[in-house]
């Protein structure tokens, strides 16, 4: 993360973006898995950075699990979030977040809030907005 306020983009979206690398994979309905690093993430969705994709190979609107892999890459904490393929582009896969566990939310939010610049304004966005739906351990 770096403290330039240019990471921030706002763009008429209801969660601030911050330019944040994590280890991630994406798995589509497909069958098809995707290993990269996030560009940057909200509480609404982000953008994977995957070196071996074409442009369209995911098809906008297919079902996907992100996995974020946080700490140490030996024995990675892994955080599963149920997603939906945004975009496609040459540089990798964007998704919107459907929803996580109520254990994956806490690390997710702690991982923005920390990384956050803005931790406040972050913090009260999701007053306005909160993004991620937290699924029951049954669904």
């Amino acid at each position: 993360m770096t403290d330039d306020t240019s990471d921030i983009d706002k763009n008429n979206r209801k969660h601030t973006r911050i330019s944040l690398q994590v280890k991630a994979s994406i798995s589509t309905s497909g069958d098809s898995t995707f290993e990269g690093t996030t560009k940057n993430m909200s509480f609404g969705g982000a953008f994977i950075n995957i070196d071996s994709i074409s442009e369209g190979q995911v098809p906008v609107g297919e079902d996907c699990e992100l996995e974020l892999q946080l700490g140490a890459s030996d024995k990675p904490l892994k955080v599963p979030i149920q997603s939906r393929v945004a975009r496609t582009t040459s540089e990798g896969i964007g998704v919107e977040f459907c929803a996580t566990t109520i254990e994956g939310y806490w690390h997710f939010k702690n991982l923005m809030v920390y990384n956050s610049p803005e931790a406040e304004v972050l913090l009260a966005e999701l007053e306005v907005h909160p993004g991620l739906i937290i699924q029951k351990d049954n669904e």
